[in-house]
C-alpha cells in the first residue's frame, strides 16, 4: 500500500497531470494549455492588440504561432 505522503509527493510532483484529469473529469474536455505572463512595451501590446481584433486574430493563437516559428 502507497503511503499518504508518497501519495502528496505524486501529486505535487504532477500536479499540472492531476489538474488535467480533473477538468477532463468535470467538463470531458481536457485542458493542454498554461498561463503565462509576460512583461512587454505597453504601445507594443497597443497595437498588437489592435492588430488582432482588426484582423479578428485570437491573441494567444498568434503568440503560440510566432514561438513555434522562434523555436522550430
Amino acid at each position: 500500500m502507497v503511503s499518504q505522503r508518497k501519495i502528496s509527493k505524486i501529486v505535487n510532483k504532477h500536479s499540472s497531470v492531476f489538474k488535467a484529469l480533473e477538468e477532463f473529469e468535470r467538463t470531458g474536455k481536457t485542458i493542454v494549455k498554461t498561463r503565462m505572463n509576460f512583461t512587454i512595451d505597453r504601445e507594443l501590446a497597443k497595437k498588437f492588440r489592435e492588430y488582432c481584433r482588426k484582423n479578428r486574430y485570437n491573441m494567444s493563437s498568434k503568440i503560440e504561432d510566432y514561438i513555434r516559428k522562434v523555436i522550430s
